[in-house]
């Protein structure tokens, strides 16, 4: 039986339904003893050729890993000074970085969109007033975006940013289709 990490307690597993009997759920409970403890299992934990012990670190599902993996950096020294000097404390893995690389690169093809954007308006339209709209449109849409995000608790990752990304489009799409009707009632007078 597979489960996510979402169920804390031992009686948080009760009633997990494990097979059906006659059209009626049989829980876990009512097969097998469930209680909050440890399994005896022996492992070797081996780094660098050497013994170890490995700590696997997990965030949450509503965890940002940005965050967390930069608070348990923090109390690494800490921790240091609690175990024997004898111990060398390692990180032996991180994903960190990637994903710190993955935002950056779509934090700046956000940006270079935005930008582009306005240079090819302005380079179509060759009217400052024109360019102007989507010049404010976009920005202040993101701002707004970013300001909702926040107060709503969602955290900026790959795919809020890449929604972002295809929402400037869209954006954009508006600001122009209100260009044309501003500059069609320009013309007329």
């Amino acid at each position: 039986m597979q489960t996510n990490d979402e169920l804390k307690t031992a009686a948080d597993y009760q009633p997990l339904i494990v097979h059906y009997q006659n059209g009626a759920a049989v829980r876990l409970g009512d097969v097998a003893t469930v209680s909050d403890s440890v399994q005896d299992v022996r492992n070797a934990g081996m780094t660098n050729a050497k013994p170890a012990i490995l700590l696997m670190i997990r965030k949450l599902p509503e965890a940002n890993i940005i965050q967390t993996v930069d608070s348990i950096r923090a109390r690494l020294p800490e921790l240091q000074q609690t175990i024997p000097a004898a111990i060398d404390l390692q990180i032996a893995q991180d994903r960190s970085p990637t994903i710190r690389a993955s935002l950056e690169e779509v934090e700046q093809t956000l940006v270079i969109s935005v930008a582009l954007v306005i240079l090819v308006v302005f380079l179509f339209l060759r009217s400052g007033r024109a360019t102007l709209i989507p010049a404010v449109a976009v920005p202040v849409s993101l701002i707004g975006t970013f300001a909702a995000m926040y107060l709503c608790g969602f955290s900026l990752n790959n795919l809020s940013l890449m929604a972002l990304t295809i929402a400037t489009g869209f954006v954009v799409d508006d600001a122009i289709v209100v260009l044309e009707n501003i500059s069609a009632i320009w013309r007329r007078g």
